[in-house]
């Protein structure tokens, strides 16, 4: 028997994933991003607890940037999707102000304006910033973490997270453990009843020359 002679559209489709499958194994590179060796322009942050179940220690502050999209390559894969990294995260020190309060500085021009993609100079905008501790409890360490809107500081009142005193892990065995956290928006439809349950970390606007 003969066995049927396969359509031109069948042998094209073919052909095409033969094209394909390569690409999809095929580690991609991008280029290294890089800081401004000497950013000016800052902005002074203040980072404060209230009513802290443990001693508070001097927080991780990480800073997230969004380059300009217009200075990234064009989608060109069959998937239609963006793989050039939009955003590159950095840590900035804290200094403790006090045994609950620490500041900080975020530089808006902290990271440097460069072709990375031969498209012409690539600018970026500080877009959010975290702050993590590390609290002890007994012979554990339990993470919590808050963060902010660089809006939410230039032209509001802040942001605020709600830690629950009880310094317990979300997850059961979790490595490693996170604290149960609320945002504003969540700790104010508690009862009055269970707000108590919780303390506030705050992220605001500091003072000039305040921080490192």
């Amino acid at each position: 028997m003969l066995k049927p002679v396969p359509s031109l559209a069948h042998v094209a489709l073919i052909a095409l994933i033969t094209l394909a499958v390569p690409g999809c194994n095929k580690e991609r590179s991008f280029p290294v991003y890089r800081e401004n060796p000497a950013p000016k322009d800052a902005l002074p942050i203040v980072i404060r607890v209230h009513d802290a179940p443990v001693d508070v220690p001097v927080p991780s502050v990480f800073v997230t940037y969004e380059i300009d999209p217009l200075c990234l390559p064009p989608v060109n894969n069959w998937e239609g999707v963006q793989y050039e990294p939009n955003q590159h995260t950095v840590e900035v020190p804290a200094r403790r102000i006090s045994s609950t309060e620490f500041s900080s500085n975020v530089f808006k021009d902290g990271m440097e304006v460069a072709d990375y993609y031969d498209r012409g100079p690539c600018t970026w905008t500080p877009a959010l910033i975290k702050a993590s501790f590390t609290f002890v409890v007994g012979e554990r360490r339990i993470n919590a973490a808050t963060s902010a809107l660089i809006k939410e500081i230039e032209v509001e009142e802040g942001s605020t997270t709600y830690v629950e005193k009880a310094l317990t892990p979300r997850i059961s065995e979790q490595t490693p453990e996170w604290a149960w956290t609320l945002s504003r928006t969540l700790f104010e439809g508690l009862p009055l009843t269970d707000r108590q349950n919780y303390f506030p970390i705050e992220i605001g606007r500091g003072i000039d020359g305040e921080a490192p």
